[in-house]
């Protein structure tokens, strides 16, 4: 099974000054080369206008909703890495009971800088929140402020209620100590009450509202009235917030800009609002669509609109669970948790320096098109754009480069943070993917000349929506090369042709190899690792005459074959990646790629060590149940396995026929040992044992119980069939991973 070329298809990025010179196939291309795919539709266009710069970026979206927790612990340097928001449950006056409440995690904030929204209404209780009465709840305001006092820094706003307009429930509407009316007009008297005590404590502390769930006024006739009669009742009773708040969750990135200038800029104008324009906060943003959270080229698409419009904070939407920032870390066995392609691009976009820049996309009528966020750093001289959110060709025209003073010479690097998906796994949502990946990865790195007019075109061939782009352009100087990249034109070549100047101007290195295309064709690779295990093999080609693969050999073993789909051209408009797994040993390795079926050119492949981890809320589950860890929202393990059929079956992929250790990991609270009978494909193999564990996954502890049991399997190269099923006494299940057995 290939588990990336189902997902990532990235061309190199063709550079528009440099490819006037290829207009023909250079001399000696092999036969096949002559009759190409048809030519692809025009590429998509997104313009970056150095000349029109704003002030820093805010960086509204880089922040999440209960992003941090005290379990699991989310590491103090990856908060300070990528977040500059989080929006967090507000606590009560020494209690950090909860892992994601304020209490909670201020410890973890310290010295990072990032600041945090806190959510009152939170220390209502209930969801939706229940009601009791006034009292009580300003007894609590007061707790939590005495809280808040603590880590008064951390604090971007109070926001006092969440979701109002539909939220508060329980006795909120039968309370005699309310006054009578509407549930809006009881709301608004609860914003009084809460604000005034909330400021007599503390008159300087941002207060945000009014946090609807719903804030677009096209979709429902009550929405603007209620938003007028909320800050009517503000302005009268001197409790208008200092920030405008309230939760995008639709799939469009288009509704805040349209909310904004439509509706509530409009509305704030003609109530003549005290200190307007206010500044506007986004505490949730994002839909609920399997395929938002964490994801890098579907965030972007909405980072894009945030700056265009001046938001000045948006936290994500939580759609997965807590303490992960986002969806951007994985859980790791015995240690911290692990970054994802999410969390390298979040720290792209944390790391940009210098003034925004304009940036306009093809179609400002198609919200889901690509899109981008761009700064200009004089610092460094430098332009770096974000992009990604399409399945499209994209060309990223950047202007005015020579009027910042770059050029005529410029170095372009373009690098992507991948988010990956095991398209055999049951659960099929976008979001339930991305491995650990260990830093962002790189596409090209080289010199490029501008055009006539200063500028540069920067083509991505093909975008994947799912993933997320870096282009840096900065004065000239020496590419850095990636350790973990091999250039086929370094490779010894068998039987095959060497493509070096104006016919390679587009590859990584300035060349590749094509011709791959008779029975001893080969390109061996001298590939070096330091232990010995499962890597993933990217390979960057061009297939443009229909899908091919190419057998794989290490040192003389044959593996799973690389399966290359369809091109719309040849090398020199356009290379793509696809991948395979390989086992390779400790030290040098001879990674030979040869002629299998249809044809293939090689630009280079890249090498780094498999991290997939093989989910049991994921897998094929038979009479058990998918169950979510404490304090979290979606299933995190597998418990339940207590039936004569109960079955846990994972999709197990195999760089070769052999045998493997799998480390599974489990909990059992029985004081007993408990096993599962284990088979691959239907032919029973053993069983696993899980000795006791001090409890089970199902407590506040989470995965700190959890254990590893092994179990060595012969597994046939490509999909496996591993089904765990219940044998004696009683165990959960995590996870597995997947080893070469010694």
């Amino acid at each position: 099974m290939n588990t990336r070329t189902a997902r990532l298809t990235h061309t190199a990025v063709t550079l528009t000054a440099l490819t006037a010179a290829v207009v023909a196939p250079a001399p000696g291309l092999a036969p096949h080369r002559a009759a190409a795919a048809d030519a692809a539709p025009a590429p998509e266009v997104i313009t970056v206008d150095t000349g029109r710069q704003s002030g820093p970026l805010t960086k509204a979206g880089l922040g999440t909703l209960f992003g941090v927790a005290a379990t699991p612990a989310t590491p103090r340097d990856l908060v300070a890495q990528s977040q500059v928001f989080l929006s967090q449950h507000q606590s009560l006056a020494g209690d950090a009971h909860y892992p994601t409440s304020t209490e909670a995690v201020t410890g973890t904030l310290q010295g990072t800088g990032v600041r945090m929204i806190a959510r009152f209404n939170d220390m209502m209780g209930g969801w939706p929140y229940q009601w009791t009465s006034m009292d009580q709840w300003l007894d609590q305001v007061r707790s939590g402020m005495r809280s808040l006092a603590a880590y008064r820094s951390q604090i971007y706003a109070v926001a006092p209620l969440n979701e109002p307009d539909n939220k508060l429930q329980g006795a909120f509407m039968t309370d005699p100590g309310l006054p009578a009316g509407s549930y809006d007009d009881k709301v608004n008297y609860l914003w009084t009450q809460t604000v005034r005590t909330i400021r007599s404590i503390d008159p300087g502390v941002p207060v945000m509202g009014p946090d609807y769930e719903h804030y677009n006024p096209w979709e429902s006739a009550d929405r603007q009235p209620r938003m007028r009669a909320f800050l009517v009742n503000a302005i009268n009773t001197g409790t208008v917030p200092d920030v405008i708040g309230w939760h995008s969750l639709g799939p469009s990135p288009g509704d805040v800009p349209a909310s904004l200038t439509s509706y509530y800029r409009p509305l704030e104008q003609e109530l003549h609002l005290p200190g307007a324009p206010k500044p506007i906060a986004i505490e949730e943003y994002g839909p609920g669509s399997g395929d938002f959270e964490g994801v890098p080229g579907t965030m972007v698409k909405h980072w894009a609109e945030f700056a265009r419009y001046g938001i000045d904070c948006a936290t994500m939407g939580v759609y997965t669970n807590p303490g992960l920032l986002g969806n951007t870390l994985r859980r790791s066995y015995g240690a911290p948790p692990k970054p994802d392609g999410g969390f390298w691009f979040m720290s792209w976009f944390k790391a940009m320096q210098g003034n925004g820049l304009a940036v306009s996309r093809w179609d400002t009528r198609h919200y889901q098109a690509a899109d981008a966020v761009a700064t200009w750093n004089q610092a460094d001289r430098s332009v770096t754009v974000l992009a990604g959110g399409e399945d499209a060709d994209v060309d990223v025209k950047l202007q005015g480069l020579a009027a910042r003073g770059l050029g005529p010479a410029v170095r372009v690097r373009v690098e992507y943070a991948h988010w990956s998906k095991d398209p055999a796994e049951a659960d099929t949502t976008v979001e339930s993917g991305g491995d650990p990946e260990s830093g962002p990865h790189l596409l090209v790195d080289r010199t490029a000349t501008l055009d006539a007019d200063g500028g540069l075109t920067v083509p991505i061939h093909r975008m994947d929506r799912y993933d997320g782009y870096r282009i840096t352009v900065s004065p000239q100087a020496p590419a850095v090369p990636d350790p973990t990249v091999h250039e086929a034109e370094a490779a010894q070549r068998t039987d095959a042709v060497l493509h070096t100047g104006a016919d390679g101007v587009l590859a990584s290195g300035g060349a590749y190899v094509g011709g791959i295309d008779h029975p001893d064709s080969a390109l061996a690779f001298g590939v070096d690792v330091p232990q010995a295990g499962i890597y993933a093999m990217a390979v960057h080609y061009a297939a443009a005459l229909g899908a091919a693969t190419h057998t794989v050999t290490v040192n003389g073993r044959a593996q799973e074959p690389v399966s290359y789909p369809a091109t719309t051209g040849w090398s020199p408009t356009e290379l793509r990646t696809a991948s395979a797994k390989v086992l390779l040993n400790a030290g040098h390795n001879t990674v030979t790629l040869g002629h299998g079926t249809g044809y293939a050119e090689v630009d280079d492949i890249e090498v780094r060590p498999d991290t997939h981890r093989y989910e049991a809320e994921s897998a094929f589950v038979t009479d058990a149940r998918r169950s979510v860890f404490t304090y979290d929202y979606v299933p995190g393990y597998v418990g339940g396995i207590d039936k004569a059929d109960s079955a846990v079956e994972f999709a197990v992929d195999a760089p070769a026929d052999g045998d493997y250790r799998l480390d599974v990991g489990y909990a059992n609270g029985t004081g007993a040992t408990a096993t599962h009978q284990v088979s691959v494909d239907a032919v029973a193999q053993g069983q696993v044992s899980y000795p006791p564990t001090a409890s089970w996954l199902g407590t506040p502890d989470q995965d700190r119980p959890e254990r590893l049991a092994q179990v060595t399997l012969h597994l046939h190269q490509g999909l496996n069939r591993v089904r765990l099923l219940k044998g004696t006494g009683y165990a959960e299940l995590d996870f597995l991973t997947v080893n070469p057995a010694p």
